[in-house]
């Protein structure tokens, strides 16, 4: 976002920022891929691939945390929340994906308080 000029000046900031909250739904959580496609396409598609939008301010630590939460939440969805599969495409054991989503209070089981 902030590699684009935003030539509709605040109202088109605005209609953004509210896209991206609908989109972010329960989750909660805006990520490159919810920004609108003309955004997209004038910024050079920021993806988390091109790590546009990651905090390169901290430790790496705790930037490799941020990265292994996103990948494991991602991950998740995408496999409907089966352990095995996303264990495996991620190379770990299932023992060890488990430490993960209950380290990065990712199960989708346990709700959220508000």
């Amino acid at each position: 976002m902030l590699d684009y000029s935003w030539p509709g000046n605040i109202r088109e900031l605005e209609n953004e920022v509210e896209r991206l909250v609908v989109l972010a739904g329960e989750d909660n959580t805006v990520t490159p891929d919810l920004l609108s496609s003309r955004i997209l396409e004038k910024t050079g598609g920021a993806s988390p691939a091109g790590l546009k939008g990651i905090n390169t301010n901290g430790t790496l630590k705790g930037a490799l945390s941020e990265l292994e939460a996103y990948m494991i939440k991602e991950g998740l969805k995408r496999t409907n929340f089966n352990k095995s599969k996303l264990a495996k495409e991620l190379g770990i054991s299932r023992a060890g994906l488990i430490m993960k989503v209950e380290k990065y209070g990712l199960d989708k089981r346990v709700k959220k308080a508000s």
